[in-house]
């Protein structure tokens, strides 16, 4: 075979297959790199993303947050204005959490989740009114004192002087408001007696109105928070801010 014969073999191969070493020109050339898609943001989901507590409805709703890829490392929970409802820790569940929300007094605020890495969601709440007349009309915190420093996290109590309506029996509850945008449930008012020791506030000047003392649980508190106490009976009656404390 001559050496013309074996180059066109070679060009033929090379035409054909434009793979082999002894091709050359444009058609070794690497394939061109194609960019990658540009990652989906990620977003959350509440529902329901608006809730509005029928009248004497005091049951706390529960909202479920969606993650639209991967998965909860933590959900932050925020009340723009937490005399109006509570809100509790949300529970994690891969994509999903959860958590509740408790009417504390009438009016309208918003709930906000937010992921740790960015994105948030929104409950918009309303809580009815019904105009019924308010059986807790005032409260100051007695022990520990109104705006009390360095109290224990582990307080496990606190006490206040109540003013109920001459007649009307105790009851409610204990909402604490947490910094600015934080909440936490306390338990029911029961009647109590100071701890030894303790200086009452000075009593208000409430007619119409039987002073009593009382006492609700709290869960361990964060340290070095500052802490505003609310009484509550129901969203029909008056809510009363009754001072504050810092741990």
């Amino acid at each position: 075979m001559t050496a013309a014969s074996s180059q066109r073999i070679v060009t033929v191969i090379c035409a054909l297959l434009l793979t082999l070493p002894a091709c050359s020109g444009a058609n070794n050339s690497p394939a061109p790199t194609r960019a990658s898609p540009p990652a989906q943001a990620i977003t959350l989901t509440a529902t329901p993303s608006t809730f509005n507590f029928a009248l004497d409805n005091n049951t706390p709703e529960s909202v479920t947050v969606t993650r639209s890829s991967g998965i909860f490392n933590s959900l932050a929970i925020r009340v723009s204005d937490p005399t109006v409802v509570g809100a509790t820790a949300a529970t994690l569940s891969g994509a999903g959490a959860t958590f509740s929300v408790i009417p504390i007094a009438h009016g309208e605020t918003t709930v906000t989740a937010t992921d740790s890495t960015g994105p948030s969601t929104s409950v918009t709440v309303t809580t009815a009114s019904c105009g019924r007349p308010p059986s807790l009309i005032a409260a100051q915190l007695a022990a520990p004192a109104s705006g009390a420093a360095g109290v224990s996290a582990a307080i496990g109590k606190l006490y206040f002087e109540a003013y109920f309506v001459n007649g009307v029996g105790v009851s409610g509850n204990l909402h604490l408001i947490v910094g600015t945008h934080g909440t936490l449930e306390g338990g029911p008012l029961v009647i109590a007696a100071l701890p030894p020791g303790t200086t009452p506030p000075t009593p208000l000047s409430e007619t119409g109105t039987s002073e009593i003392t009382v006492s609700a649980t709290v869960p361990t508190l964060m340290a070095g928070q500052q802490y505003q106490t609310e009484l509550y009976n129901d969203t029909c009656q008056q809510a009363v801010l009754a001072g504050t404390f810092s741990t």
